[in-house]
């Protein structure tokens, strides 16, 4: 891939997710609390938010690896969902997780 191709991917990939945490943000979080639903599910389950995010990204993360191995396998791809949004939202996972993180660490 040349140079303005990837910088235009990295480009079209920061919009789209950036979209993707405003759309789904609203949905998932509810109220205030950008970070809430994983503070609710924490306390649904008894474990920290942390886990429960590691737990959300875990799925697309799973999701990815069939994809591959299923590529390397020659498989065909039967998908629910095109594998961009599934990177996109691991991308977003990650900025969720990082949140969190601050927000706990913070005095």
């Amino acid at each position: 891939m040349n140079r303005k191709d990837f910088d235009e991917l990295v480009n079209q990939t920061i919009r789209e997710t950036a979209q993707l945490l405003v759309e789904k943000g609203a949905e998932y979080a509810g109220g205030a609390d950008r970070l809430g639903n994983f503070k609710r599910g924490a306390q649904h389950i008894g474990i920290t938010p942390l886990q429960v995010a590691l737990i959300y990204t875990s799925k697309h993360f799973d999701a990815i690896s069939t994809y591959i191995r299923n590529d390397a396998q020659g498989m065909e791809q039967i998908l629910s969902e095109p594998i961009e949004g599934r990177l996109n939202d691991l991308i977003n996972y990650a900025i969720l997780i990082k949140a969190l993180i601050k927000e706990h660490t913070q005095p």
